[in-house]
């Protein structure tokens, strides 16, 4: 911890609790699932968690603990992989569970104004209902929460065609350390009205601000949807198929890659019956169209173009068990990498399309020359794979020194390749050490002038992300 911030003390305590009340407030043994995120093998017990109600409750806190120089944590639902909600040094939670309720489906103008703590997935669904369509669908969307999902950037399997989570995010309001509420935007398409604090607050980890409202874009839901499975004989050949299908004008909603080897280490964990296993590489991809027509029109063009760069076959997957056969197995792969090796460093590395065979390629060679075994999958269409080293049966002293090699090679890697060094779970703890390898001397300062000017004492999300 900084040396400005303090350890809440009983005084302290006493005084938050206060705020939410001592149901919604936890202390010692009963804060164990506040320790952690999703994040391997790191741990840490808060002072304090505390659950506000709403934005005023938050205000509240937030004045309370930048007066004392009290480091909090704020926490959507404790999905990411960075470390970023876990609260390091006896950091207070703040988390904001009960903050879950859509407020708005605004039909006219195209929008939603929810609270941080809905799941994305219900708030996809919720807004399905009316015919309309929230894009942005990280993997863990049915547990992942709106907020979390601001604070990050998240991506997701749509962002080839429909993009982020920043390009829908239209408005917010948010508390600041000193315990102001701020707002910017609203149910607007355009507003240049001084600096975006929209974008400047998406992605920033819960250090510059705690979000209590957001207002999203949405899109007319698709009338007609279609998922392909192509197989390929390589690796290569199906990365390079990803750009020449874009190129020749075919945006799909998903492209998603698969290295035939974790398929068949899926269909093994899983025990099931998986098209293709033995292919060397499995591409799903969805269109999505206003009309049957046209849905049929490209799906067969698309199929065309897939034959013609050298794929095994292509399966139309156009009834739902058949879809729901051909996700799971996407959906399963990092469940079915920990059964064969619990121990896994998950990277995600983003590079322009056009470099994903290098990426790949090179990755493979540094993890051969390490005698660790890499294996790859992710979003071929936003040129964003997700390099996970496996430990299998390597000891740990070893382990932890070969990943002390393994992974600053993989992100020089990426930055040589004209990527970064994640392209959508964020820095947080875990990767901190190594943002420098991916951002400059001068970006990185312009970075801390942005978190001194929000949070001068550093009292959120401290020693994460910068």
């Amino acid at each position: 911890m900084s040396e400005t911030l303090n350890t809440p003390n009983s005084e302290d305590i006493d005084a938050l609790c206060e705020i939410v009340g001592d149901v919604h407030a936890l202390v010692g043994d009963v804060t164990e699932p506040y320790c952690r995120d999703e994040s391997p093998d790191l741990y840490a017990q808060p002072s304090l968690v505390l659950m506000p109600e709403d934005e005023r409750e938050v205000s509240d806190i937030l004045r309370y603990a930048n007066d004392r120089a009290l480091p909090i944590v704020t926490r959507g639902l404790g999905t990411g992989v960075a470390g970023g909600a876990v609260p390091l040094d006896g950091a207070i939670v703040l988390s904001l569970e009960r903050m879950n309720k859509i407020l708005e489906i605004d039909e006219d103008n195209l929008m939603v104004v929810t609270q941080p703590a809905v799941i994305t997935g219900e708030l996809r669904r919720a807004v399905e209902e009316r015919g309309l369509f929230y894009p942005p669908d990280p993997a863990s969307f049915d547990s992942c929460s709106i907020g979390g999902n601001y604070q990050t950037n998240a991506g997701g399997m749509t962002a080839v065609k429909y993009g982020i989570t920043r390009d829908y995010v239209k408005g917010f309001r948010a508390v600041i350390p000193g315990g102001e509420i701020i707002t910017y935007g609203g149910k607007l398409l355009k507003n240049v009205a001084g600096y975006d604090l929209t974008h400047i607050i998406c992605g920033s980890e819960g250090t510059l601000a705690v979000a209590t409202e957001l207002t999203l874009k949405l899109l007319p839901l698709p009338a007609c949807h279609v998922d392909l499975l192509v197989g390929f004989e390589s690796v290569p050949e199906s990365v390079e198929a990803v750009s020449e299908i874009i190129r020749r004008k075919i945006v799909p909603s998903t492209i998603e890659f698969m290295e035939g080897d974790i398929v068949r280490i899926v269909a093994d964990v899983l025990q099931k019956d998986v098209p293709m296993r033995d292919a060397g590489a499995q591409l799903i991809i969805s269109l999505d169209a206003d009309s049957e027509e046209d849905l049929e029109k490209r799906y067969f063009a698309l199929g065309e173009i897939a034959f013609e760069l050298g794929a095994i076959d292509v399966l139309v997957a156009d009834t739902r068990p058949f879809q729901d056969r051909i996700w799971e197995v996407r959906r399963s792969m990092r469940e079915a990498l920990r059964a064969v090796s619990p121990t896994i460093v998950a990277e995600d590395i983003s590079v322009p399309r056009s470099k994903l065979a290098e990426l790949w390629r090179g990755a493979r060679e540094i993890g051969d020359s390490l005698g660790v075994r890499v294996l790859s999958f992710g979003h071929a269409g936003d040129g964003n794979l997700h390099i996970d080293a496996l430990k299998d049966d390597i000891d740990d002293e070893r382990w932890k020194a070969l990943m002390d090699e393994f992974i600053p090679q993989l992100f020089k890697l990426a930055v040589n390749l004209g990527g970064s060094i994640t392209a959508e779970h964020g820095i947080g703890y875990l990767k901190r050490s190594y943002l420098p390898i991916g951002v400059g001397e001068m970006e990185l300062e312009l970075m801390a002038g942005i978190k001194r000017a929000f949070d001068p004492k550093g009292i959120l999300n401290p020693d994460k992300a910068i």
